[in-house]
């Protein structure tokens, strides 16, 4: 079987508030590198939650800046869980360029469904994200942000 890699760019970054999702929760997982996105996406802050989301909108926006670890199948499943896949979430398969200046494909989460004013609602366009970043919008943790309409201030 190959090995899973999966980039993330938010919150399960190390020393951000959901590490422990990806370092402790079921499953294993070995740091391969930090890099960035080859495709540009829209990296926004939305919700009252203060939720770092990637839009699934190639070539709009910029190359994201994220970490890239190889998982089991039992960690994918952890992730999906977190990420309300497919629900809210959608992963497909980007191609990350690493830092080292090695190349590899691993899967992202992205979301498929928003509302148009979904920019409005949010901050810049981000590169990179971090919880106490300049935007002033800290994560605020969320039991259950399954369905899209939470996304949204309301």
């Amino acid at each position: 079987m190959f090995p899973i890699r999966v980039f993330v760019y938010g919150t399960l970054k190390r020393g951000e508030p959901n590490e422990h999702h990806l370092t402790l929760s079921s499953g294993i997982q070995q740091f391969i590198g930090s890099g960035k996105t080859s495709n540009k996406f829209p990296l926004i802050i939305a919700s009252k939650f203060n939720i770092p989301m990637v839009l699934r909108e190639r070539g709009f926006g910029n190359q994201i800046r994220g970490e890239v670890y190889e998982i089991n199948e039992e960690k994918l499943q952890c992730l999906d869980q977190l990420e309300a896949y497919p629900e809210l979430y959608t992963r497909e398969i980007e191609q990350i360029e690493l830092d080292s200046g090695d190349v590899t494909n691993a899967w992202m989460y992205m979301v498929h469904e928003w509302r148009p004013d979904i920019y409005q609602q949010s901050s810049e366009l981000l590169k990179d994200y971090s919880s106490k970043g300049s935007h002033g919008r800290e994560y605020v943790d969320s039991e259950d942000v399954s369905h899209p309409d939470q996304l949204y201030d309301h």
